[in-house]
């Protein structure tokens, strides 16, 4: 597949940010860490949107110039950094250690779901979410959001809702038959496994959603990624390049939350 070079506007719109402290707390059991090959820049807005297209990798002496009105939001081995215009900005500034941020993402990118969903044994990891529900994992499907979704492991895809203090259901649709498969959640569960025996989950499927809290149904289209990379800079790639924007918005904001770093501005 290929970057559209169009799509950089797109990613300037950043998704509520209410799950940061969240996140940031869940993050912390994660184990491991996640490499860094390149900077690369996942979010640009402005005159020099094209100049900085998302997806666009970069070496850690490069520079950016940016007019009035920029902003390019880049992933780096420290986390994020947030370029505001105008101003020319060194990527070799504030390159800190990757180890902090990206051994608290291991976990979020890592675990790609499993049966266990369906007892609540990750549930632990959700408890510290209570007052800002957020999807604590970037293979979680979202009941709320539609769009494309990138799927690690089809034969593990979980159901994530963010409101988990009732019971709830909902009704997932076949686009092409109108067949209609209802899941449940019980009161305090966010996590249920999609019905794969009943639905399959292929590559270029699509499937309308409607919870039991939602005014609007969404629809889903999968994209089945094959060997997910491992490196955080190459992933965000993938998520670009194959459209799934909500995961893109999900991952960067989860970066955001974890490296601190404040805005560069000129």
């Amino acid at each position: 597949m290929h970057l559209d070079k169009n799509r950089p506007a797109r990613f300037g719109k950043i998704a509520s940010r209410l799950a940061r402290a969240a996140l940031g707390t869940a993050l912390l059991f994660g184990v491991g860490s996640i490499a860094m090959a390149q900077n690369m820049v996942v979010r640009s807005t402005g005159p020099s949107a094209s100049s900085y297209p998302a997806g666009k990798k970069m070496t850690n002496d490069a520079k950016v110039t940016l007019k009035a009105q920029d902003q390019v939001t880049i992933l780096t081995r420290s986390g994020t950094r947030v370029l505001k215009g105008p101003g020319t900005f060194s990527l070799a500034q504030g390159s800190g250690s990757a180890s902090s941020a990206s051994t608290r993402l291991s976990s979020f990118i890592n675990n790609r779901g499993s049966s266990r969903a369906r007892t609540g044994a990750v549930r632990s990891a959700l408890s510290v979410a209570v007052e800002t529900p957020s999807n604590p994992n970037l293979w979680f499907l979202d009941v709320t959001k539609g769009g494309k979704f990138c799927v690690a492991d089809p034969k593990a895809l979980v159901v994530w809702r963010p409101d988990y203090t009732g019971s709830a259901t909902a009704s997932i649709v076949h686009p092409g038959n109108g067949n209609v498969t209802e899941i449940e959640w019980r009161k305090g569960s966010a996590l249920k496994a999609w019905p794969k025996d009943i639905l399959p989950v292929t590559d270029g499927a699509s499937y309308r959603l409607l919870g039991s809290s939602m005014s609007q149904s969404v629809e889903v289209n999968f994209v089945l990624l094959k060997n997910p990379p491992a490196e955080l800079d190459n992933l965000a790639s993938v998520l670009i390049e194959n459209g799934c924007t909500g995961q893109l918005d999900l991952l960067v904001e989860t970066v955001e939350a974890n490296s601190g770093e404040p805005a560069d501005q000129g």
